[in-house]
């Protein structure tokens, strides 16, 4: 059985897998990871509790149920789904948003920690909850009454009903539809084409109470059922309270049968031509399905040892391609791994030039056919295993300091699709045993399993467009067969002997030194202008985060280099460094855990970076090579210059990106750099040398630049390894960096505008109010908290009372670049004949918070919401190298960082009010709406 949609290429390979002291057996079964405890109820129910103390005094819950949309019968297609919705809208322990409300006031925000998903096989609600007694034992009622006490009132069913029907309604469009139409091809009409968990409008909108009710009677029972309960809590009390709690649940008489549905088998290849006026681009997939093997002895799981080794040598052959100068398509990936039912899959796809559709195709089958004669080489196999093994190391020294959602996810994929669980220990263990017996030629032997005519799906997608030349479907089979007899060439894999840095720069001079007690930050300032900012953290056993920031950016170009300029930080810092190319820069770096990103953006030029402790040096000397040495190559260029072409040919064809950029024409005024680029700009304006010349000219000197570092420092090494590698950066003392204001000045008066466009019956109203004011970080988060309070507001306006959106977004922004501005957004989607009465509703709401402020309830929930993020946010490096690069920016003391509690807890309604009067004015009010093309006949 499988729970995803798609090909889940690289799922075994990354999970957490106990430790034997060697590995000699291999047809010992996988041992389970052993501080998860696992354990059954007489009753049936499954439970995993595990203690993981990231993030500290939280935890995440999961009640799983091995019953999703493949269990319907006709009368409940997407009932599966909206028996999900019904468990937030009354229990026999609380009533209709009783439960939303109290959690909220816990600090747990609907959404993001409070939810649930409904797949093919499955059904998963989440709690993410403190876990301090009270909370967590109210949180396991929760989950209690989900198992067996939602309370299906008919009233609330029929007042979810449009709700539900509004998610369908947010989620239709050209993607969509196109997947309507592929997924009998390629599931070969099985109940999965006719069990989409979605469902229909009809049944949604329509059908009886006893339908709904049925379905959770008959597949809502412990023996379908699973917890899965990780966090910072002690196992053995928390066993206990399941057992007390769920061991009540009793079986039902004469249960259902869980149906396991197969994918039928197809001699021939079944292949399918999809098209869309609203799509984008076009795409080829190839799926060549195969029955599942369990995963059960240690040998099963060398095999999938294989498949991965095998997936992503040919993964990095195909990205090779795609970076030549006159590449046969986009971009393309492949893989082996989950699909849907009974069935593996192996998965080709590529995005496919317009110009080159044919070509693309035969370029993706050809390079696959090729493994399938020649094999990989064995200098691909050893960097694959290096980067295997040193992915796990990586993993079993972070042991304690994993996010405890990667082992939930671990632990719903045994319950539901007995994936194995080992811990990181075994998995290291396992490839450093293992490794050494695997050879080239077995990887190889693969081709025969996966690359063949038998249980083939090909899919191309395309938008319908005229003067578009696409191949039929008999062309597509033609290429299939062709391609199995063309004459065709080895791989080599040219990989040189070459070294990161032929010349090892002089260090330069530390000619300052201070240290921040309070917050444990040191700063060390460089001769040639460059501060380094270190803070050691425990946060993470052995990774160093890194950013690099000064004021700059492509604002500095001119007009008539604005795209190469834009672009040049992208294009350059994908091409390589010291003449090696990127391909070969990836492969080199194999066997480490290293990234270097360097990034031009409007108004600044960034480095971001993370490594371990041991390749701290190699990030650094990419960073003094990324200035120093950068590559300018062709083949990255045309890549690039390609792929940017096809995100903007015809995307006012999608009526979301048309709608989007009117929205941008109008706020920007038209200004070249606010508003989307033409392809003809592209052809036009993207020119390689420009782009090399920017680049070169932005890091000619590296003064005025900050380089923050947070994770397993060793402050004597950084020291060391900075004033080496950037100390010695070229550098002019007399020219500061800063940004150019470039003239871009957002609309600020009355607009309303509606726009026809797009053959679905849904419209998207965006209403925002921006204007000019005196920027500071007090007011930008007041305008953040607005936008939480006020999404709070219509959330249970338009959502809950009013049933007329799925969701709605509210964020509030503001900036002082280039100018102080601020905005605030509301955006949803929505039946075209509702947008009149919920504009009406959001200014309303918006009239209250005006008048009134912010309830207590409402107060609090925001409150605690906050507190709550602030403490697992302080250890989080990610987050030290925000607040610290903030602080720099706005020339904070760096102790102010821990200022954030006394802050948020000083909120009151008042705030609220006054802000809500500044910044929600009429004045500066702009309404956009976007109706069907159907509307104008109405």
């Amino acid at each position: 059985m499988k729970n995803r949609t798609v090909i889940l290429i690289t799922l075994l390979l990354f999970l957490s897998f106990s430790l034997p002291a060697q590995i000699k057996d291999l047809n010992r079964k996988i041992p389970t990871d052993p501080t998860v405890k696992i354990g059954k109820l007489a009753n049936g129910l499954t439970y995993y509790i595990k203690q993981n103390a990231k993030p500290k005094n939280k935890a995440e819950l999961r009640l799983v149920i091995n019953a999703g949309s493949i269990l319907e019968e006709d009368d409940q297609q997407g009932l599966a789904h909206f028996v999900e919705h019904m468990a937030f809208n009354g229990t026999k322990s609380f009533e209709k948003n009783e439960l939303i409300n109290y959690l909220q006031g816990l600090g747990v925000e609907f959404g993001a920690d409070l939810n649930a998903h409904t797949g093919f096989d499955e059904t998963v609600y989440k709690l993410s909850v403190p876990t301090d007694e009270e909370t967590f034992n109210t949180s396991l009622q929760v989950l209690r009454d989900w198992a067996d006490g939602i309370t299906f009132e008919d009233e609330e069913i029929d007042n979810e009903r449009g709700i539900v029907a509004e998610e369908l309604r947010a989620r239709s469009g050209a993607p969509m539809r196109m997947y309507y139409q592929s997924i009998p091809k390629i599931t070969n009409n099985s109940r999965y084409a006719k069990r989409l968990p979605i469902g229909t409008t009809d049944v949604i909108l329509n059908s009886e109470y006893d339908a709904m009710k049925r379905f959770y009677k008959d597949w809502y029972r412990p023996d379908l059922m699973a917890l899965v309960l990780v966090g910072d809590f002690d196992v053995h009390k928390t066993e206990k309270k399941v057992k007390e709690l769920f061991s009540g649940m009793q079986l039902i008489d004469n249960p259902k049968e869980r149906v396991y549905y197969e994918i039928p088998d197809n001699k021939e290849p079944v292949i399918t031509v999809i098209t869309d006026k609203e799509a984008s681009g076009v795409s080829i997939s190839l799926f060549s399905k195969k029955d599942e093997t369990e995963v059960i002895t240690l040998n099963d799981y060398r095999n999938e040892v294989l498949k991965y080794l095998y997936s992503a040598m040919l993964r990095q052959r195909l990205n090779e391609i795609g970076l030549q100068p006159d590449a046969p398509f986009l971009s393309a990936i492949a893989g082996i791994g989950d699909f849907l039912g009974n069935k593996d899959a192996f998965l080709l796809k590529a995005s496919l030039k317009e110009d080159k559709i044919t070509e693309g195709i035969e370029a993706l089958l050809v390079e696959s056919e090729r493994v399938k004669r020649f094999g990989f080489t064995n200098t691909e196999l050893v960097r694959f295993k290096e980067q295997l093994l040193n992915g796990a190391d990586m993993r079993r020294k972070e042991n304690g300091k994993i996010n405890t959602k990667y082992y939930v996810e671990q632990y719903i994929d045994n319950f539901t699709d007995s994936k194995a669980i080992p811990s990181d220990a075994f998995i290291y263990q396992f490839y450093k045993e293992v490794f050494p017996t695997i050879t080239v030629e077995e990887i190889n032997n693969l081709s025969n399993d996966w690359i063949k005519t038998d249980n083939v799906a090909v899919v191309l997608n395309a938008i319908d467009k005229e003067n578009l030349k696409l191949p039929t479907e008999e062309d597509i089979e033609a290429i299939l067969k062709k391609v199995s007899l063309q004459p065709l060439e080895a791989y080599e894999d040219a990989l040189s002997d070459i070294k990161l840095m032929t010349n090892e720069p002089t260090p330069g001079k530390v000619i300052s030194e201070t240290y921040n007690e309070d917050v444990d930050v040191t700063t060390w300032k460089l001769a040639n202008g460059i501060t380094i900012i270190a803070k050691p953290t425990k946060f993470q056993n052995d990774l160093i985060s890194m950013s690099g920031f000064r004021p700059g950016g492509s604002s500095l170009a001119p007009d008539s280099l604005y795209i190469s300029a834009r672009n040049a930080g992208n294009i350059i810092g994908s091409s390589g460094v010291n003449g090696i190319s990127e391909s070969d820069l990836n492969k080199l770096n194999m066997g480490k855990t290293v990234r270097v990103t360097p990034n031009i953006t409007f108004y600044d030029d960034l480095f971001s970076g993370s490594s371990s402790s041991k390749d701290l040096e190699t990030m650094l000397q990419m960073v003094h090579l990324y200035i120093t040495s950068p590559n300018k190559d062709e083949g990255v260029f045309n890549s690039k210059k390609a792929n940017l072409k096809s995100i903007y040919k015809d995307q006012d064809k999608s009526p979301g990106n048309f709608f989007d950029n009117q929205i941008s024409e109008i706020m920007t005024k038209g200004h070249l750099r606010g508003v989307p680029l033409t392809v003809q700009q592209i052809e036009d304006g993207l020119n390689i040398d420009d782009a090399f010349k920017f680049y070169k000219e932005r890091l000619a000197s590296a003064n005025g630049f900050t380089f923050v570092f947070v994770g397993s420092i060793d402050l004597k090494n950084l020291r060391a390894f900075t004033a080496k590698y950037l100390g010695s950066l070229p550098s002019d003392l007399e020219k500061e960096s800063t940004w150019k204001d470039i003239g871009m000045r957002y609309t600020n008066t009355v607009v309303k505008k509606t726009f026809l466009k797009g053959v679905e019956n849904k419209s998207i109203v965006d209403m925002r109010f921006t204007n000019n004011f005196d920027f500071s970080l007090k007011e930008k988060n007041k305008l953040s908290l607005l936008g939480k309070l006020l999404k709070i507001k219509l959330t249970e306006e338009m959502r809950e009372k009013m049933s007329g959106v799925y969701g709605v977004q509210v964020a509030g922004y503001a900036s002082d670049i280039p100018y102080g501005w601020y905005r605030m957004n509301i955006r949803f989607t929505c039946d075209p004949n509702n947008v009149e009465k919920l504009v009406h509703k959001v200014l309303e709401e918006i009239k209250k918070i005006q008048k009134d402020g912010a309830t207590e309830a409402d107060l609090y929930k925001i409150k605690e919401a906050e507190l709550a993020n602030h403490k697992e946010f302080l250890e989080i490096n990610a987050y030290w190298i925000n607040k610290l690069r903030e602080a720099v920016k706005y020339d904070l003391k760096l102790e102010s960082i821990l200022d954030s509690e006394a802050e948020i807890n000083n909120i009151d309604s008042n705030m609220f009010k006054d802000a809500a009067n500044t910044y929600f004015n009429m004045n500066n009010y702009a309404e956009f709406v976007l109706k069907p093309e159907a509307s104008q006949q109405e």
